[in-house]
């Protein structure tokens, strides 16, 4: 299964907890870098997103529990599929409302 995982700060870190937490995520990043098929952070701000490769719904839940920062920020996921997949799958579901023309 193959997740969009887009996270933004809910609000910010004490500053001696930073440190701390950083190395966490390190730790978190090198346990579950064969899962991440992407990984970013945005540019000159606090969040980031990645795309993920998880076996199903439980594996994705217990990565996220563990990463560090969960309980400080807004995540949001999403399942993806390859584009020119999905958009053979539009182009068929169109063609059957249409009556297959």
């Amino acid at each position: 299964m193959k997740v969009l995982v887009t996270i933004h700060p809910q609000f910010p870190l004490p500053p001696d907890q930073l440190g701390p937490m950083t190395e966490g995520f390190i730790a978190w990043r090198e346990r579950y870098r064969s899962n991440m098929e992407s990984f970013y952070f945005y540019a000159g701000k606090g969040g980031g997103a990645g795309v993920f490769n998880v076996a199903d719904e439980a594996e994705l839940s217990q990565i996220m529990l563990e990463w560090p920062f969960t309980f400080f920020s807004d995540i949001n996921i999403e399942p993806v599929l390859d584009g020119d997949l999905g958009l053979k799958q539009l182009q068929a579901a169109v063609k059957a409302m249409a009556g297959g023309r």
